[in-house]
């Protein structure tokens, strides 16, 4: 499985002039502007992490079948999965703390 580094996700934009009134001011980048979304960001990894998981479950099922020995193999994949599966989920909790926190500031 292929775990992007940090680096992977794409340069970030800097904020357009900090003096200039937040109604004019265009926080979030746009794709066409050749910045990158983060729900695109985001529906990358949980298809990586479906297919891992489904990676997996291919090998466990051919180990389960004789047609594979390889334990050791199936046992990384399964763990890969496991842990890409664990950390889309932090990164949605994340998200969700996130929005309740701005949901709650008062303006």
């Amino acid at each position: 499985m292929f775990v992007p580094t940090v680096t992977a996700i794409g340069p970030l934009t800097p904020a357009q002039g900090a003096s200039e009134s937040a109604a004019s001011t265009n926080a979030t980048p746009s794709p066409a502007a050749g910045g990158v979304s983060f729900g695109d960001i985001f529906a990358k990894a949980i298809g990586e992490a479906n297919q891992a998981d489904h990676s997996a479950a291919t090998k466990v099922e051919s180990l389960a079948r004789g047609a594979s020995d390889d334990l050791h193999g199936t046992m990384i994949a399964v763990k890969e999965a496991d842990i890409s599966i664990k950390l889309v989920g932090t990164i949605r909790n994340k998200l969700l703390d996130a929005f309740q926190e701005i949901w709650k500031t008062s303006v």
